[in-house]
Parts: structure tokens; C-alpha cells; sequence
């Protein structure tokens, strides 16, 4: 990794003379292994601070004089010293270094590592091309098909929008799966979603709570961690990028094109499904209100009426960075500017990202200065609403009947004889249908952000081996949001209305770290930390809503017709105390161990302390005896966890609303003040083996983790005032397989192939949930189309939904009027969401100046149920609802016919039903027989591709550049293969611990392709 990030500060930097010296000296640096060049070498005046790095060739140039000596270091390689003489060149070549094949890491509380010496699992992730493909809606998405063990899910609301990210499958039952996010060392309160991908450094992924134990509860779930860019010393470097892609849409649902609106096969213009006649281009009547739209309207098919309600989004970031400094001060500057259009007409974001970051030496290095300042501020018009909500736009584009006209559709709106503008619509009034057109022009809204993450630290060094640090750091959100729906959007607004929402949350901690290292004798070392952090997160959130306008669209809180306002606060302390420290043995052997204690005021005085810890040893294998001559490298690992948690605030209280009219609401939850703090245990081991002089490297992960006593609500006897108790029980768990396999097939002077390829499987199982409890059901009543339960014996992510009847023989059982029989409630288990296994290929290559990189990002097993699906299907509009339409469809024969159907004698199903009437029995929103709408999960997609040159240093040393990269760059280009009729990994809500495995009116897969240019002074 650190190889890589070498090259990559090789690129944006060049060799930069230092220093006046007598002449100026140069030479090129290459592996002595294959003689390839060797990018971001330093080389250094012995003695003096004038030094340099080779550029991307393995070139160099310096200022020196006669008899000084050049020091040549590189990560992985062997120091060399070279001294002087008369010639001006001095070329060389680097021996590897087996006891330095390890990279430095980024680890917990920031601390740098080497790798070999980690007892746990984590991975690296090259940062070099995120910039330049650069992720849609969320930084995390830059990790898609890169990190084993690593699911993430993506939201349907544009242009901008958080993801679902879960490390080794999902845990808590009322809480939060989802990975803890981590920059510069302080862990953040909200997301990564508005970070700009120009500031990253590094990034690594800490997998389990053995990796994450000394961040506390909320890294149970793993953590992800983030370095960001520093100043350079002794040298200014400018550099600019600019990035431009077009994104466009790609609708998976297959359509009919012969049937239009209408019902039983008669045309009606009012209808909202398309069960009419077939289409002949004949004239039918006009269905519009609007004087715009006069005459007999064609009857026939629009093919592409759902496409054209797309247009081609665009992604324009612009940034420049500045990196200065010297032996005691180091400074970086950067300033992205970003705007994006959506495929959805009006769904916009602008954002400006400003980073301004410090780093001070004083007192001969006895005082560390840091202080970090990162302002950001989105503006996002019209985010788009998923699922169900009446104003998501694709609900209503999607079931565009198949003769509408798109230019008659956008019509949207027209002005009635009493002078009110009212919206135009084929079914006026109608409750859950609207013009599409409309919706992206009349519901309207505006959504501002500002965010600040900062912090400041000072370490002073007492003595070489010991030093405390203290820190103090804030992530301060507010989000100003504008909903305005115009008078007439049917069941929304029937009389308009407009909402205003005032949200603030702020995350401040504050931590200090002593440390002493020792080296005992040329055998053992050791180092011992004591730490302490307090953390404080607050909430507020005021809202009101007008709930309904006085005079048609104004739109201001004077013009309510009703105004109704509600406000909400929460605040939540932690205070932790921690150690931790590490043996080492001959640079070989190492032990680790954690120690933390955290008070937490979500939980009863007598119980709000929690204490957890971590052990683990990992042996070099390698430098500890002497193996075959093919093994360049050999490390076993293990390790144990143990990670407490606490909850929500106020689970222990109960909480009162006060509503209009003076009188108070009390909650409906009732407290439990014997809670206990959850737990989750974890156990792992590991091999890294790398061989044939490292060309092919294996790392390999077992784990196993519980999560035990967890914290969630359990429905009660409501004659007792309550509707759910919280409750301590549950246990988790989770085991699985992680393999990251590494090569470079080929390794020559001019040409570099480079390949990963990663592997994960996690098996989940409910052990136990409460007392006397085997069965729960989270969110439930939240979906028409299923319910996701838990079930003591069952593997976590068991949907059920409504299913076809079966006989003792599994037989489905057909109706005397050949529809299903169907089961009355949500009681059949339609699948598991979860894959079997996810895994990443990634190539990279390199031939002279151009480069080129793909990942193949792999999802097997698992299902996911469409209520789009279900709805689509009894309108009448997919292709598979042409079959019987003349009343010649036989379930089990022409349709579904992978099922056995027979009548209730047994006797094989013959009877002839009409494909409307079936459709309708088994689709539809309100009691879908979501068995029928359940497809595999799996596909292989281009997660990601570049195609970048780099203008060599021989055309651009005679100009002011240091350097100029111009790339080719897509991502989510195409599917290999897809299973289902929609995009798996898009998700209705990334926050609910219930949203995976479920699609409702997602948008359109999309995929990126565009142009990055790079060039630095």
C-alpha cells in the first residue's frame, strides 16, 4: 500500500532541487530485481535537508556537491549510500529488504503501525484513482468490490444520499450493523457521504471489534478509517484536477408494447393501467384537461415514454491543492468545487469542500501542533423521495400506461375556468397516481447543509520514548430544508402545503494519550498506552407544516391553513478510560493487549459502566525459522474481542410530547431501568503468505463474533399501557471466511501487471432472542410486500411475505377461477437477502506512460423482493402480462410454470383464468403475494474502470508543469450478468436495520463515463 501512495505523491510532486549545492546531479532508480524503474524514491543530501523523490519514471535530479553522499530509501528496499564523485550521473538500483516488505498503517486512535505487527485483519485500499473515478452520491462507494467482507448499499435519492455499509454481515436488532467512520484519528458523528475524495491520503478498513475495540461501542461493527493530505516539507507543490462525467440511466424492467389503458381489453382513458384493447395507431378520445392538448389522441405504443422521463445527469468537481512547508511547519490547502445533475430533471447538488490543515514541530520537536479545519456546504435541490412515498417521481414514471404520450405527459399542469392551476392528469383526484412531470415540477424541495469537522491536538515528547497527547475535535451539522407542494398533488396536498425543518447535530470529543515505548535489549521491545476520551453528541430538530395553504401556492408559514409545529431534542454523553500496549520479540512475535472502560448515560446509574478488552498474538514465521526458498513470507495471527454497547437515549425513561391543545402524549415504549449494556464477542485468525519473491501474496481470515444482550423493544399486552417493552436478550452471531489473493503476473521495465482478487463469505444464525421469545418481527407493519423476522435457529435477513397455499405434496393449490390460493398474512418465507458470498476482481496495468485499471465487482446468492414489481404486473404493464390476455392463461402451465399447480382434488391445473384477473389476485400495493415477486440477487457488474496517460518528463521539463495525467474514466458501466429485473444493492432506506432485500420504485441503475485531467506545478 505505502508503495502505492509513494507513487501517487510521486505524481503530483516531481523532483524539486532544494537547495543551492555546487552542481546539479542526476541519475535514474531501479528495482535490482527486474531493472523497472522505482517511482517516489527519496533521496537525500547526507547530513542536510535538501533532498528529493525519483518521478514516475525512476528519474531524479539534485543539487550537491562533490564528496557528499546521497542516501537513497524506499519502502520495501534496502538503504543505499552513494558518494559523489566527478560525474553528474549517478544511477542505481535497490536491493529488496525482507524484514521491510510490510507497509505502514493507519491503526486505531491514528496510530501508525507496521502491518506484520497487527494481530487482526485489515486492508488497504488504493486511493489513487478515487479522485479520478469518482464515486456516485457517497465517498464510501469508492470501496464497492475492493474490501473483502464489505457490503454496501446505495440509496435511491440522486444525486445525493448515505449508503448501508456493514462489515461482516449484520448484528444489531434495534441499533445500528453499520461501520464507524474515522478521519485523521477522531471519530466522526455523521457519515463521509460530503467529504471530497481529492482530500484522502489512505484509507484502511479495520474489520472487527478486534481491530476496533479501542473506539468504543459504536466500533463493534468495524471501523473505516481516513488519513487525509498533509503539507510537504521543504517544498511547494500546486496542483488542480478537474473531472467531468455524464451519468445515464438504465431502465431493467421488461415492458409490453401492445396493450394500452383501459380495463377487461376496453379502452378508457381514466385508467391507470394498461389491461385496454391492443394498440393500432387507431384515434381515441383525449384523456387532457388542458386546452394545451385538443383533438383525438393515437392509439398506440410509447416505447420509450419511461426513458424519456430520464435525462443525462452530469458530475463537474473542479479542485486545487496546495502542499508547502518545511522541517517545522507543513501545510495543506484544498478547495473542491462540486456540482452534479441527476437523470431526474431538478435533482441538483452544488457543494464547496474547504480544508485547511497544520502540522507544527517546536521546541527541537518537543511540541506537535496539529490543527485541522474542514468546512463544507451543499446545496441540493429536489433530493428525490423512494419507496411508497406518493412523491417519489419513478413511482408515477414507472407506471406510465404504454399508449401516453411523453409529450403530452409533460403537460403537467394546466389553468381551469375558475383560474386555479390544477395538475393534468389521465385519473383526476386519483389516491396514489400523479403525473410524473408533475412531481419533479410541483413537490418541490430545498435543502442546505453546512458542516464542520475539526479538531486541534498538541503532543509533547518528553523524552524520545514518551509523550501525551491531547485533542480536542467537533463534527457540527445544520440542515435548513424547504418542502413546498403545490395545491392539487393529489392525497400529498390536496391544498398544497409547505414544511420548513431546522435540524442541528453536533459531535465533540475530546481525548488525551500517553505513551512509552521501550526497547528492552536487541530481542524485546515493548510500548504501553494510557488514554481517555469523552464524547457528547446533541440533537435538536424543529418542524413546521402549514398542513395545507390559505391562498393557493404561497408558500410562506403566514398562509397556513393549519399550522401545526413539533420539535425534538437528544443528547447523549460517554466517558472512557483505556490502555493498551503491545510485546514484541525479535520484530517477529508480537502481543497485543486492550483494556476500556466507558460510562454511558443512556443507561441505569447502577449499570452504565461497561468494561471490554481485547487479546491477540501474531508470529512472523518467516524470521523465525528459515523456510523454502519459494515462501518470501509467512505471518499467523489471532486474536479475541470482547466490545460493549450501550443504547438510544431515553430507553430508560419514559418520554412525553406535548400536543396541540396543551395536553401531553406520553410515550407508548415503556422503560426498563434494569438494562443491561449489549456485548459482542469476537474471535479471529489469520495468514498472510506471500511467495515467489512476492509476486503472489494470500491473506486469509476465520472469524467468529456474538452479539449478545443486545437492547430492543418487544410488543406487550397493551391493557397494560404499553405497546413494547425494551429488553435486554439476543445473540447474533456471525462467522465467516475472508481471502485476499495479490499477484503481478508480469513485472517488466516497461510493462506491469497487477491483479487482486478478493473473496468473503458470512454465515449468519439467531441463537437466542429473549426469554420465552422465539420469533420477532422489526419494522413491523412498515411494508405491504413483506416483513423481515428474526427466528431463534434461522439465519439473519429471513423475509416473509404472503404466499401461494400448498398441499402436503408442496403443491400450490389453484382456485375454482384459476387465480392462486393465497395465504392470508405475511407467514411464508420467500428467501434470504443475504449472498451466499461478494468478491472483487481488480486489474491494473501499466506500459510506459499509459496506464489502466478494472474491478469486477461479484454478488452471489440471495433474493430481493420488488413491490415495483408487484404493482407493475397488475397494472398491466409488463411484458409477461400479455400472455392470456384472452383469457387462455393457466397458472402453473403458461405462467410460473416451474410450479406444480393443482386443483383442491389433486388433479393437474387446466383451467383457463383471464391475465388480468390473475394479475390482480397476486400483485398490486396494498397485499402483493410477494412469493410471486421474489428474484436472485446475483450479478457481476464493471464496478469501475480507468484509462489513464501520463505525459512524460521529457516533454514537460522545459514547461512550468511537474506534471500531466489525463484519464478515461466509468463506473457501474454495465452488468455481466444480473439475475433480477432490478438493481440489488439500491435500497429504499439505508438507515433501517430492515431495508435490505427490498426494492420499492428504486431509480435506475446508472452508470458514469467521463474525463479526468490532472496537472501540478
Amino acid at each position: 500500500m505505502m508503495k502505492k501512495i509513494l507513487m501517487f505523491l510521486v505524481l503530483i510532486m516531481g523532483a524539486h532541487p532544494l537547495l543551492a549545492q555546487d552542481k546539479m546531479v542526476n541519475g535514474t532508480v531501479t528495482d535490482a530485481n527486474d531493472g523497472m524503474p522505482l517511482p517516489g524514491v527519496n533521496v537525500l543530501v547526507q547530513g542536510s535537508t535538501t533532498g528529493t523523490q525519483t518521478d514516475f519514471d525512476g528519474n531524479y535530479s539534485i543539487e550537491a556537491a562533490e564528496g557528499n553522499v546521497l542516501v537513497f530509501s524506499y519502502i520495501g528496499m534496502k538503504t543505499l549510500s552513494i558518494t559523489i564523485g566527478e560525474s553528474n550521473v549517478v544511477n542505481t538500483s535497490l536491493q529488496e529488504d525482507a524484514s521491510e516488505l510490510d507497509e505502514v498503517v493507519v491503526t486505531a486512535l491514528g496510530i501508525k503501525r507496521q502491518k506484520k505487527s497487527l494481530t487482526y485483519a485489515t486492508q488497504g485500499v488504493d486511493t489513487e484513482s478515487i479522485d479520478e473515478a469518482r464515486p456516485q452520491q457517497d465517498l464510501v462507494n469508492s470501496l464497492q468490490g475492493k474490501v473483502a467482507g464489505l457490503s454496501i448499499q446505495t440509496s435511491g435519492n440522486g444525486v445525493s444520499g448515505s449508503s448501508k455499509v456493514v462489515l461482516r454481515g449484520n448484528r444489531s436488532i434495534a441499533g445500528s450493523s453499520q461501520a464507524l467512520y474515522v478521519v485523521d484519528g477522531v471519530p466522526l458523528g455523521g457519515d463521509i457521504s460530503n467529504l471530497s475524495p481529492d482530500d484522502i491520503a489512505s484509507i484502511n478498513v479495520l474489520k472487527g471489534a478486534n481491530a476496533a475495540a479501542l473506539y468504543g461501542a459504536r466500533a463493534n461493527n468495524g471501523a473505516i478509517l481516513i488519513t487525509t493530505k498533509t503539507g510537504l516539507s521543504d517544498v511547494t507543490t500546486i496542483d488542480f484536477s478537474s473531472t467531468m462525467t455524464a451519468d445515464t440511466g438504465n431502465i431493467l424492467y421488461d415492458y409490453q408494447n401492445e396493450y394500452g389503458q383501459g380495463s377487461a381489453g376496453i379502452y378508457n382513458g381514466s385508467s391507470t393501467g394498461s389491461w385496454g384493447p391492443r394498440m393500432d395507431g387507431s384515434s381515441i378520445a383525449n384523456w387532457s384537461s388542458s386546452p394545451d392538448i385538443t383533438g383525438n389522441l393515437p392509439y398506440e405504443a410509447q416505447p420509450n415514454n419511461i426513458n424519456d422521463f430520464m435525462q443525462t445527469g452530469f458530475n463537474i468537481a473542479n479542485n486545487v491543492s496546495i502542499r508547502t512547508g518545511n522541517e517545522t511547519a507543513r501545510t495543506f490547502f484544498g478547495y473542491t468545487n462540486e456540482n452534479r445533475k441527476g437523470i431526474v430533471a431538478g435533482n441538483e447538488l452544488k457543494r464547496h469542500n474547504v480544508t485547511l490543515k497544520i502540522d507544527n514541530k517546536m521546541f527541537n520537536d518537543k511540541i506537535e501542533l496539529s490543527a485541522k479545519a474542514n468546512y463544507i456546504r451543499t446545496e441540493t435541490d429536489n433530493i428525490l423521495d423512494t419507496g411508497e412515498a406518493f412523491t417519489n417521481p419513478w413511482r408515477h414514471a414507472y407506471r406510465l400506461p404504454r399508449n401516453i404520450r411523453t409529450v403530452d405527459a409533460e403537460v403537467f399542469e394546466y389553468v381551469a375556468t375558475d383560474g386555479n392551476t390544477l395538475q393534468n392528469y389521465w385519473k383526476p383526484g386519483d389516491n396514489g397516481g400523479a403525473n410524473p412531470y408533475w412531481t419533479i415540477n410541483r413537490n418541490l424541495n430545498e435543502n442546505i447543509n453546512d458542516r464542520v469537522i475539526g479538531y486541534a491536538s498538541l503532543k509533547y515528547n518528553f523524552l524520545d520514548n514518551l509523550s501525551l497527547m491531547v485533542r480536542t475535535a467537533v463534527d457540527h451539522s445544520t440542515t435548513f430544508r424547504e418542502d413546498r407542494d403545490y395545491t392539487d398533488s393529489y392525497v400529498v396536498a390536496d391544498n398544497g402545503d409547505y414544511e420548513t425543518t431546522n435540524t442541528i447535530g453536533i459531535e465533540w470529543n475530546s481525548d488525551f494519550l500517553l505513551s512509552y515505548t521501550k526497547e528492552i535489549n536487541e530481542d524485546f521491545n515493548f510500548n504501553i498506552n494510557l488514554g481517555g476520551n469523552s464524547r457528547m453528541a446533541e440533537g435538536k430538530w424543529v418542524r413546521t407544516d402549514n398542513q395545507g395553504l390559505n391562498a393557493p401556492n404561497i408558500f410562506a408559514i403566514s398562509n397556513a391553513l393549519t399550522l401545526a409545529s413539533t420539535q425534538d431534542y437528544n443528547k447523549e454523553k460517554v466517558n472512557s478510560l483505556y490502555t493498551f500496549g503491545q510485546i514484541g520479540y525479535k520484530d517477529a512475535l508480537f502481543l497485543d493487549l486492550t483494556y476500556r472502560s466507558d460510562w454511558s448515560s443512556t443507561l441505569p446509574f447502577e449499570n452504565n459502566r461497561f468494561d471490554y478488552y481485547s487479546a491477540g498474538l501474531s508470529s512472523i514465521i518467516s524470521d523465525l525459522i528459515t523456510l523454502p526458498e519459494v515462501v518470501s513470507y509467512l505471518k499467523l495471527r489471532g486474536s479475541y474481542a470482547e466490545v460493549g454497547n450501550d443504547t438510544n437515549p431515553y430507553a430508560i425513561s419514559r418520554t412525553a410530547n406535548t400536543v396541540a391543545g396543551g395536553f401531553v402524549s406520553l410515550s407508548s415504549s415503556q422503560p426498563n431501568s434494569d438494562l443491561k449494556p449489549e456485548r459482542t464477542q469476537s474471535l479471529e485468525f489469520g495468514v498472510d503468505a506471500r511467495f515467489f519473491n512476492n509476486r503472489l501474496g494470500v491473506d486469509f481470515t476465520y472469524y467468529k463474533s456474538n452479539s449478545i444482550d443486545q437492547l430492543f423493544p418487544v410488543s406487550v399486552d397493551p391493557a397494560f399501557g404499553f405497546s413494547t417493552r425494551f429488553v435486554n436478550g439476543g445473540d447474533i452471531q456471525n462467522k465467516g471466511i475472508e481471502a485476499i489473493v495479490t499477484g503481478t503476473p508480469v513485472q517488466s521495465k516497461d510493462f506491469s501487471w497487477n491483479v487482486s482478487v478478493n473473496f468473503s463469505k458470512n454465515d449468519s444464525e439467531v441463537l437466542r432472542l429473549a426469554n420465552n421469545l422465539e420469533s420477532l418481527v422489526l419494522d413491523p407493519g412498515n411494508s405491504f410486500f413483506r416483513q423481515f423476522e428474526l427466528n431463534v435457529g434461522d439465519p439473519w435477513g429471513n423475509m416473509y411475505s404472503r404466499g401461494f397455499v400448498r398441499d402436503d405434496q408442496n403443491r400450490v393449490i389453484v382456485n375454482d377461477d384459476g387465480t392462486p390460493s393465497v395465504t392470508d398474512g405475511k407467514s411464508v418465507l420467500i428467501g434470504n437477502y443475504n449472498p451466499d458470498w461478494l468478491g472483487g476482481i481488480s486489474n491494473s496495468f501499466r506500459f510506459k506512460n499509459f496506464s489502466m485499471s478494472f474491478l469486477i465487482d461479484i454478488r452471489q446468492g440471495g433474493v430481493i423482493g420488488s413491490l415495483t414489481n408487484a404493482i407493475l404486473a397488475s397494472d398491466g404493464a409488463l411484458d409477461i402480462t400479455t400472455i392470456g390476455r384472452d383469457g387462455s392463461l393457466v397458472f402453473g402451465d403458461n405462467v410460473f410454470s416451474d410450479l406444480e399447480v393443482v386443483k383442491a382434488d389433486g388433479s393437474a391445473n387446466d383451467i383457463q383464468t383471464d391475465a388480468e384477473t390473475f394479475w390482480a389476485s397476486i400483485g398490486g400495493r396494498n397485499a402483493p403475494v410477494g412469493e410471486a415477486f421474489v428474484e436472485d440477487a446475483s450479478n457481476v457488474r464493471m464496478r469501475e474502470i480507468t484509462l489513464g496517460y501520463s505525459l512524460p518528463s521529457s516533454l514537460i521539463d522545459r514547461t512550468p508543469f511537474r506534471n500531466i495525467k489525463l484519464t478515461l474514466v466509468g463506473r457501474n458501466l454495465f452488468f455481466f450478468s444480473n439475475n433480477a429485473s432490478v438493481d440489488p444493492e439500491v435500497i429504499v432506506n439505508p438507515d433501517l436495520t430492515s431495508a435490505d432485500g427490498y426494492e420499492s420504485f428504486s431509480p435506475p441503475t446508472t452508470r458514469s463515463l467521463g474525463l479526468n485531467l490532472k496537472f501540478g506545478f
